[in-house]
């Protein structure tokens, strides 16, 4: 689909008459081509989505893997552009055919590629403020402007063109704006993930798409062709394979990039969480008993030195249960495990929530409790004191039970466990506890009574 596009230049006296204000230059009578527009706006959208993603990734590199990724992406978002420009050349449908200098292009091809990498480095750092990111849009901005222009200068055309200086300052400003937006999305999106970083890079590069357009179209409108210009004969790039082709081709390479690269981030992702669930796992084995699924006597230690520092400031008891299989080495090897597993299960159910519940020994659990003398543990106690001893497989087990109070009966973890360890009948579990607890707050009152040092 065509139209008018008025505003561009008018050669002959009908252009003459248009721009009569103008007595250096005269505007073309051209039309764009709304297939190619649209080409060139998909082309924009791609390049800027790509800037996007890779911009996103680079910090999460490593060095090596990060250069290759910044040079993939200058090539991707650079090319993207420098295509964008010739596929929007060839949209304006001039009354002569527009050919270009194959070494200017070259130039214009490096700048866009250049200020692309230079932005791509910028976001890529660890550290990006607000004055890297002036400057990179600076830098970005300029690039792409560069590129233009440059690209328009591959026409060279005789006599040669000029430019509105509004209309050239308007598509200077939009190219930096643009590239000062793009930067500051991608340092946003870098902690962004999922669904929603996705729903987000597509949404900024439509942004950009505009932008980027918006600068192109804007350059265009402020060319000012000498009447009767044409591009130099020897030109040696040409044709309609600069339209539509060079947009599909294009296209495909940056999907292409794109799959490849999102390909490497799914990689990359499944083997961080891979060494994860391996962390987690010798974590796991290191902290918790692998039979009944308990913290281990190393987590119980970790934990009670954490609770004796919260308790001397919080001034608040806490007891110290110890439950053992006394008949443990009675009982045949290959039912023990199944025994302690299955005694395990039973102490769980019985213990109030917040109780702090770990494996000690082979035959032995550790309970802590806070505030033990407290009446909402008495059915704990209750409970405890009635625990199963027959297991499915037919082991009887003989349950004895001891207990120390912080801070009356001692105050390190070597002394509670020293004192809790003297079992006596499971029966006796809990009671003393709660006389010990009056003790207990008799000796912080006298705490709190010392001068400070």
């Amino acid at each position: 689909m065509n139209f008018s596009f008025h505003g561009s230049l008018a050669i002959g006296e009908t252009g003459r008459e248009q721009c009569s204000s103008r007595k250096t230059g005269f505007r073309m009578t051209g039309y764009y081509d709304y297939t190619l527009v649209a080409a060139s706006f998909v082309v924009a959208v791609l390049a800027s989505y790509s800037a996007l993603y890779f911009g996103a990734q680079l910090a999460t590199l490593e060095q090596a893997k990060a250069r290759l990724w910044l040079a993939l992406g200058a090539l991707t978002m650079g090319t993207g552009v420098w295509v964008m420009h010739f596929v929007g050349m060839q949209a304006y449908v001039m009354p002569m055919e527009m050919s270009y200098d194959l070494t200017i292009t070259l130039i214009s091809w490096v700048a866009a590629v250049g200020a692309s990498g230079l932005a791509l480095h910028i976001i890529g750092k660890d550290r990006a403020g607000p004055l890297q990111i002036v400057i990179g849009s600076l830098f970005m901005g300029g690039g792409i402007t560069s590129m233009h222009y440059v690209g328009m200068a591959a026409m060279e055309m005789e006599p040669g063109m000029r430019y509105d200086p509004v209309l050239f300052s308007a598509s200077v400003v939009i190219a930096v704006g643009a590239s000062g937006v793009a930067m500051f999305i991608c340092r946003r999106l870098q902690s962004i993930q999922g669904l929603k970083g996705t729903a987000l890079q597509l949404g900024a590069a439509l942004a950009m798409g505009v932008a980027i357009c918006g600068m192109h179209y804007t350059g265009m409108a402020a060319m000012i062709y000498p009447e009767n210009a044409m591009p130099a004969a020897d030109n040696l790039l040409s044709g309609d394979w600069l339209g539509a082709p060079l947009a599909l081709f294009s296209g495909v390479l940056i999907l292409i990039a794109l799959f490849a690269s999102a390909n490497d981030v799914k990689q990359r992702r499944n083997a961080e969480i891979q060494a994860l669930e391996e962390s987690r796992r010798v974590e796991r084995k290191a902290l918790y008993d692998s039979t009944t699924g308990l913290p281990n006597r190393a987590s119980l230690a970790n934990h009670l030195v954490r609770e004796l520092a919260r308790s001397e400031t919080d001034k608040h008891a806490f007891a110290v249960l110890y439950l053992e299989v006394a008949n443990h080495r009675e009982i045949p090897d290959n039912q023990a495990e199944d025994a302690i597993a299955a005694l395990a299960r039973s102490v769980r159910t019985a213990v109030d929530e917040g109780t702090y519940l770990a494996r000690h020994s082979t035959s032995a659990f550790v309970l802590l409790v806070t505030n033990p003398a407290d009446d909402k543990h008495k059915d704990m106690y209750q409970r405890l004191r009635n625990l199963p001893t027959d297991t499915e497989s037919g082991v009887t087990l003989e349950l004895r039970a001891g207990q120390s109070v912080f801070p009356n009966s001692g105050r390190n973890s070597r002394m509670l466990m020293k004192k809790a360890m003297e079992t006596s009948e499971l029966r006796k579990l809990g009671l003393a506890s709660m006389n010990e607890e009056v003790k207990s707050a008799d000796y912080f009152e006298a705490r709190s009574a010392l001068p400070e040092t």
